[in-house]
């Protein structure tokens, strides 16, 4: 009888700990659900495959890094933002002013906006946030000021 308890309670102890890594695994494909990417720049380049100039070029960076910042569902929209209407008359070095000023707040060595816990929950909060800026007269490394209001669309 004693043999039988004890194989009894080594049997139960080792369903009880099964059960804890079951849930312990289950627990941990919900909770670690990889977010949610963002379409917008791939569009982009889906739908203007003739291929891209320097000004584009330095846009579609520029609005990938920005959107590294936005944890959400509403993104920066390089469709709109980075389209041929939208940066009619703009030159290089405009936009590398742009990608300069986005890159400088991702790579913040105090609060990068791109680490899960500095991320925004919309682009239209990064851009007042994180991104305040680069919606503003920027002066360049290089001491150029270029105006950049309304370059980064949502």
């Amino acid at each position: 009888m004693k043999k039988n308890m004890k194989s009894f309670k080594s049997g139960l102890a080792g369903i009880s700990l099964a059960l804890l890594l079951v849930a312990g695994f289950v627990g941990c494909t919900e909770s670690g659900a990889k977010k949610e990417d963002n379409p917008t720049a791939l569009l982009y380049l889906v739908n203007n495959s003739a291929g891209l100039n320097d000004v584009q070029s330095a846009c579609v960076i520029a609005y990938t890094a920005a959107n590294s910042c936005v944890g959400g569902k509403e993104y920066f929209n390089a469709g709109i933002g980075c389209s041929l209407t939208k940066l009619e008359g703009k030159t290089t070095d405009d936009l590398n002013a742009l990608k300069e000023c986005v890159l400088k707040k991702v790579n913040d060595p105090v609060q990068p906006c791109n680490l899960p816990q500095f991320t925004y929950g919309l682009a239209q909060q990064a851009l007042a946030g994180a991104f305040a800026a680069c919606n503003a007269s920027y002066t360049t490394a290089a001491g150029t000021t270029v105006d950049l209001t309304g370059y980064l669309v949502y």
